[in-house]
């Protein structure tokens, strides 16, 4: 998604001006605003789960278990959208930029449908929804979006030249591909469809969830790279920092604990 979130997030921060700035420059303050919305999607229903390295042969017997069953099997992560984007206006609210803030927020969900479309995955899918988030949200957290040297938090730690490039092989290796998006996706499609939570959910509830997952992501990127722009370092380790507390929350694990290599999303 790099080159499409770039662009878009770029164009948003110079066009959002002061309307965006609680939003954009003080995402700590926005997550805290909208908690009541996290706790829909935030509440330990992958805590514990068969994510975990140690349980991998219990989801590999239930993906037997589900092979063999004579049932016709239920998507419960995929649900139908309705035309328009349900969230935003809802955590727009009745302020005075409310409009203008709704068309940010919108955006975002509108960014990660272009992705989705993009990368080849169902944007109508909370399965999806979770993907892009952690993925992301771990891209954040690590340094591991293409950057401007100059700019870059990992290429500025070089002391010279020699340093530089092995940073930037060292780099390339953590970047995530897309194969192991697709790992991770798949991994998500069985932990969500496995909780009866899940399971209970409308189309309508996945649909907001899953463009809360959305926008929290879009947000704190775009809090991050405004911070890279502008040489704010305090304003970019915050992004980092907010990656790392929605990671923990959602996956039940301390970040270092936290791993995507070709098999997915592992938790030792």
């Amino acid at each position: 998604m790099k080159k499409l979130v770039f662009g878009i997030l770029f164009s948003l921060c110079c066009f959002a001006g002061s309307v965006s700035a609680q939003i954009m420059t003080n995402p700590a303050q926005w997550y805290i605003n909208n908690q009541i919305y996290s706790t829909r999607v935030f509440n330990g229903v992958v805590a514990n789960s068969m994510l975990r390295k140690g349980n991998r042969q219990a989801r590999q017997n239930q993906s037997r278990q589900t092979n063999q069953s004579k049932k016709p099997t239920v998507d419960f992560t995929a649900f139908r959208a309705t035309p328009n984007n349900s969230l935003p206006r809802l955590l727009a609210g009745n302020s005075q930029n409310a409009r203008e803030t709704e068309q940010i927020l919108d955006a975002f969900v509108n960014l990660y449908r272009q992705t989705a479309q993009k990368d080849g995955f169902p944007a109508n899918d909370l399965a999806y929804a979770f993907e892009y988030f952690v993925v992301n949200n771990y891209q954040i957290y690590h340094d591991l979006f293409d950057l401007p040297a100059e700019k870059d938090p990992r290429m500025r730690r070089a002391i010279d030249g020699f340093e530089r490039i092995q940073i930037a092989s060292e780099k390339r290796l953590l970047q995530i591909s897309i194969t192991q998006e697709r790992e991770i996706y798949n991994q998500f499609r069985e932990v969500l469809a496995a909780n009866p939570e899940i399971q209970k959910m409308t189309d309508a509830q996945k649909q907001e969830a899953s463009e809360l997952l959305a926008i929290m992501f879009g947000v704190n990127f775009a809090g991050y790279m405004k911070g890279i722009n502008d040489g704010d370092d305090k304003l970019t380790e915050q992004s980092r920092q907010l990656a790392k507390e929605g990671l923990e929350k959602l996956l039940g694990a301390s970040i270092s604990r936290i791993r995507i290599t070709d098999g997915g999303l592992e938790i030792p």
